[in-house]
C-alpha cells in the first residue's frame, strides 16, 4: 500500500488529544464508498484486467481549538481487488487555521483551489494532481504549507511557503489505463540537488471589479507535472520522470454578462527542457458558457461551454492546440442531479477524448455517479495513444456519514 508521504493513521488520536480542546467537540464525518470500472476492450498487456473493483473511504475531523482557531483533517483511502499500485492512502488536508478581522495564518497540509476553466486548470498549481485516481488533473494531493492571507479593501493577497514537493506516485503495470512503458518512478530526476525538499514559494493578489473576478498568480519552485525521459534499458524501453525547476505568471479571470460566463486562464513560463536548458513557453485556455435557464418552461438549466485549449510547450502536455466543447445538465431538482457531456479534438491530427459524467443523490445518505470515457480517432501520433483501447466506464456508490 502507498502512503504518500508516509505516515501512520494511528499517530492521529495523540495529535487530536494535543490539538483539542474541552470546551469544543470533535466533529466527525466521513464518506464511504466503492467503484468498478469496465472496460470495453480487451486490455493491451497480459497483466491487466477487463474489471476493477475497489472500496475507498474518506474521513473528516473538525476541531474548533478557540473562537478563531480550527483543526480540519481530511484522509483517503483506496483498496483495490486488483491492482496494488492503485492500493494507496493520502492525507488531503491536516490544517490549523488562524482568523482575524482581515487576515488568516494557516499551517499544515492543505489544498488550495486556482482557476476558472472547464478543461484545464492552467494557474492551479499549489497542489500536486493525484494520477493515481485522477486522468483529468481534478483530483489533487495534500500540499505541505504555510500560507498567510490578507484580506483588504484592493484585494485578497494568499502568500505560500511550500517547504515539501510531493513527488507523483504512477500506475503500474497492472493497472488500467496506464502510459505505455511503465513510468519509473523510483529513477525520477530532479533539477535541484535538493529534491523534494526544495522550498517553493508562491503568491496570488484577487479582487472583483463588479462582474469581472482577476486573479494574477505567480509561482517560483519545482514544476508539479514532470517531463519524461525516455531511455533504453535491458528489459526495453522504460519513461523516468525529469522534475525541473519553474518560474511561471499567472492570470485567472471570470466575467459574467447575461446568461454568458466568459473565462480565461493564462500562463507564461520560465522553465527549463530536459537538458535542464532553459526554456520559455505560454499556455492558454479561453472559454464561454451560456446558459439556458428553464428551459421549455421547466426547472431544467443546459449549460453550453466551449473552450480553446493552447500549449507551445510540447514535451508536457497532449493539449497545444485543441478545442474542447460540453453540455451541463442541472435539473435543479431534490437529488441534485447533473449531467456533464464533454469532447476535446485536436485541431491538428483530429484525435478525440469523450467525457460522460452524470450525478444523483438517493436520499439523504447516498449518492451514484456514472463516468465513461472514450477515446476516438486517435492519431498513431498522438499522446493519447497510449489509450486507444481503453475506452472505460465507472459506477461509483458513496454512503455519507
Amino acid at each position: 500500500m502507498k502512503l504518500n508521504p508516509t505516515f501512520n493513521l494511528g499517530l492521529l488520536l495523540p495529535l487530536l488529544i494535543v490539538f483539542s480542546s474541552p470546551s469544543y467537540a470533535v466533529e466527525l464525518q466521513s464518506k464511504l464508498g466503492t467503484e468498478v470500472i469496465g472496460f470495453n476492450d480487451n486490455p493491451k498487456h497480459t497483466e491487466q484486467k477487463d474489471q476493477y473493483f475497489s472500496a475507498v473511504i474518506e474521513p473528516e475531523i473538525y476541531q474548533a481549538l478557540s473562537d478563531n482557531q480550527e483543526l480540519n483533517i481530511k484522509l483517503f483511502y483506496r483498496y483495490d481487488a486488483q491492482s496494488t499500485s492503485r492500493t494507496h492512502a493520502d492525507i488531503r488536508e491536516f490544517m490549523v487555521n488562524h482568523y482575524a478581522d482581515d487576515w488568516e495564518f494557516n499551517l499544515g497540509i492543505g489544498k488550495v483551489f486556482w482557476g476558472t476553466t472547464e478543461s484545464r486548470h492552467l494557474v492551479d498549481v499549489i497542489n500536486q494532481v493525484d494520477w493515481i485516481e485522477s486522468l483529468d488533473n481534478e483530483v489533487r494531493l495534500g500540499q505541505p504549507m504555510i500560507q498567510a492571507k490578507l484580506i483588504k479593501d484592493w484585494g485578497v493577497l494568499d502568500l505560500f511557503v511550500l517547504p515539501y514537493f510531493r513527488e507523483l506516485e504512477f500506475l503500474g503495470k497492472e493497472a488500467r489505463p496506464r502510459f505505455n512503458p511503465v513510468i519509473q518512478k523510483n529513477e525520477a530526476i530532479f533539477q535541484d540537488k535538493a529534491k523534494q525538499k526544495h522550498v517553493d514559494l508562491a503568491a496570488r493578489w484577487s479582487q472583483t471589479f463588479g462582474d469581472l473576478d482577476l486573479g494574477v498568480s505567480v509561482f517560483m519552485g519545482t514544476q508539479r507535472r514532470p517531463i519524461f525521459k525516455p531511455e533504453i534499458s535491458n528489459t526495453g524501453l522504460k519513461l523516468i520522470p525529469v522534475y525541473v525547476q519553474t518560474k511561471q505568471l499567472g492570470i485567472d479571470l471570470q466575467y459574467i454578462y447575461a446568461d454568458y460566463l466568459l473565462k480565461a486562464e493564462l500562463l507564461s513560463r520560465a522553465s527549463h527542457n530536459i537538458k535542464f536548458q532553459e526554456q520559455q513557453s505560454f499556455a492558454a485556455v479561453i472559454g464561454v458558457e451560456y446558459t439556458l435557464v428553464g428551459i421549455l418552461g421547466s426547472v431544467y438549466d443546459i449549460g453550453l461551454i466551449g473552450e480553446y485549449l493552447y500549449d507551445d510547450w510540447q514535451q508536457i502536455t497532449p493539449f497545444q492546440k485543441d478545442f474542447m466543447t460540453g453540455v451541463r445538465l442541472v435539473l435543479n431538482d431534490e437529488q441534485s442531479s447533473e449531467l456533464l457531456i464533454g469532447n476535446i479534438t485536436d485541431l491538428d491530427d483530429g484525435t478525440q477524448f469523450w467525457n460522460f459524467e452524470g450525478s444523483r443523490r438517493l436520499g439523504d445518505s447516498w449518492k451514484a455517479e456514472l463516468l465513461a470515457r472514450v477515446f476516438a480517432n486517435v492519431d498513431s501520433n498522438n499522446f493519447l495513444r497510449a489509450y486507444k483501447q481503453d475506452d472505460l466506464f465507472s459506477f461509483r456508490l458513496y454512503y455519507y456519514f
